[in-house]
């Protein structure tokens, strides 16, 4: 089964099961990247959007391939716009002054991951801050590309990259 799947499945207990978990680690993010009113944000695998309902007045790219999409709603202020895909589907000449990729890097398959980070890199403004996690049980360690900061949240591992 791949992920979309799995998040199919389970798209009626998400929250039940990963939203105090998730809310931790994108509380501690926050607090890092320090998110500016009018800034955009580009949040790669949003799930239910919990993300998008702490952020205020900012401009929101939200990805989430699965039926998750459905829960996404926007803060306060905050316009949002939800794409039904995959990153490494996502096509956009925009590029964002903050991105999040929280805990989905292990449910790209390893062939796929490097030209997935890639193309988030892609995204990203001169000047931008880069948020992502990963799973600590997962072999994934980004500290070979020298982010700026680095930690541990929850169950992951989480890497600060300024561009």
């Amino acid at each position: 089964m791949d992920s979309v799947d799995y998040y199919n499945a389970i798209v009626g207990s998400y929250d039940k099961l990963y939203h105090d978990e998730q809310k931790q680690k994108i509380d501690k993010l926050i607090e890092i990247v320090k998110p500016e009113d009018g800034e955009s944000v580009l949040d790669i695998g949003a799930g239910t959007g919990i993300l998008e309902r702490e952020l205020r007045r900012v401009s929101i790219t939200a990805l989430e391939p699965s039926e998750l999409a459905n829960n996404i709603r926007s803060g306060e202020g905050s316009k949002l716009t939800v794409v039904r895909k995959k990153v490494v589907d996502f096509e956009s000449d925009k590029k964002f002054d903050l991105i999040f990729c929280i805990t989905v890097l292990q449910d790209i398959p390893e062939e796929d991951r490097k030209a997935a980070i890639e193309k988030i890199f892609s995204f990203a403004k001169e000047g931008s801050r880069i948020a992502i996690s990963v799973l600590r049980i997962s072999d994934i360690d980004l500290s070979y590309m020298s982010p700026g900061e680095q930690g541990e949240i929850a169950n992951d591992r989480y890497y600060i990259f300024y561009k």
